[in-house]
């Protein structure tokens, strides 16, 4: 039993020891509004010791009219899709991609692959998504046909703009009325 205690102590110790990085989140979720010029989110990779790194996109999927970067520790135009880079020990790396949705909303997937030292590999994701903006202008006016219309709540209390998480029902001038429920986050 004392040798069984004994091995599993220099494990744990070797695999403490052996630990070169570690990188803070692996799958990291994103969403905007598809108006936006870029939306982005960051983790962190956290160098131990010294450690020669390259990375390269191996999956990006998302509606034709986006585009991505990503930052890693510099920031990289759209279409640059490797790297290599050496950390110093005890260092931490800025690590992100920015989704361009140019008024397209949609989803957006974007996979890079980390390679450490040349033997450790990690895969980190973002998964991006853009939602069509608020459709009613706050200034009364329907966006598409420019019609002033006039809002009320649910319970037909006139509202002054319109109300973000709430469903809003919209009397336009032609007598038509729609009811929309706008998503702020």
């Amino acid at each position: 039993m004392k040798k069984l205690v004994g091995l599993l102590f220099l494990a744990l110790n070797f695999c403490a020891y052996s630990q070169t990085y570690t990188i803070d989140e692996t799958l990291i979720n994103l969403t905007d509004e598809c108006s936006v010029s870029d939306f982005y989110q960051n983790t962190y990779y956290n160098a131990i010791d010294s450690v020669d790194v390259s990375w390269q996109i191996i999956e990006s999927t998302m509606p034709n009219e986006w585009s991505f970067s990503n930052c890693f520790p510099n920031c990289y135009n759209p279409g640059v899709t490797s790297g290599t880079s050496v950390f110093t020990a005890n260092s931490q790396q800025y690590l992100n991609c920015h989704f361009y949705p140019n008024n397209t909303p949609g989803t957006g997937v974007v996979k890079m692959e980390i390679t450490t030292n040349q033997q450790f590999i990690d895969t980190v994701t973002w998964i991006g998504v853009a939602t069509a903006p608020s459709e009613i202008a706050e200034n009364y006016f329907d966006i598409v046909n420019n019609e002033e219309v006039t809002l009320f709540d649910i319970s037909g209390k006139r509202l002054n703009g319109t109300q973000n998480n709430q469903l809003n029902i919209i009397l336009f001038s032609n007598g038509k009325f729609e009811k929309r429920y706008i998503i702020k986050q």
